[in-house]
């Protein structure tokens, strides 16, 4: 009998579907209300590649022909003005019955060499306070919580107060 065999890649169109589903997944797990779920599958297929990179974990089953997505790594990459090229990791998730089999860790392990080999000097990324697995997770590698080293709150604007401001007349004209 053959073992299982977890395999990791570089999501491409045809991973978009489980992309989908798994996001769908993930925020579930992380308490996210119905209606902050914008996302579309069109808008995934549409800007993979372009505005987020992604790597999916797929699982074959030993007794199976069938690979099946089990996990996703996706992030951006940004510019910081003190650091340079940082990249931001989105989403990291496994499924339940597939966590504690090294797949999260190969792949942010896969994630930080593509970053390296883009000239990123580091990776950030959100935690929920509440997710004291991840949160051990992540210590394990010795990352560390910039909000309280850097003294740094986290800000943001959604939906109808980004549309206030895109729809605002400012005082002063771009060129």
């Amino acid at each position: 009998m053959t073992e299982p065999k977890y395999t990791i890649r570089r999501a491409e169109q045809r991973h978009v579907p489980d992309i989908y589903r798994l996001s769908r997944d993930f925020a579930k797990f992380q308490h996210l209300p119905e209606e902050m779920l914008i996302v579309t599958i069109k808008d995934l297929e549409d800007n993979l590649s372009s505005w987020f990179q992604c790597l999916v974990l797929e699982y074959k089953a030993a007794d199976s022909d069938t690979v099946e997505v089990i996990g996703y790594a996706q992030w951006t990459y940004t510019f910081d003005s003190s650091f340079g090229r940082v990249a931001s990791l989105n989403d990291l998730y496994v499924t339940s019955g597939h966590r504690g089999c090294g797949g999260g860790l190969s792949l942010i392990t896969h994630l930080t060499k593509i970053c390296d080999q883009q000239g990123c000097v580091g990776l950030t990324w959100l935690v929920h306070r509440w997710n004291k697995q991840a949160i051990t997770f992540y210590s394990k590698l010795n990352a560390i919580n910039v909000s309280e080293i850097y003294e740094v709150q986290q800000m943001g604007m959604m939906e109808d107060d980004f549309n206030k401001l895109v729809n605002a007349t400012p005082k002063v004209g771009l060129m």
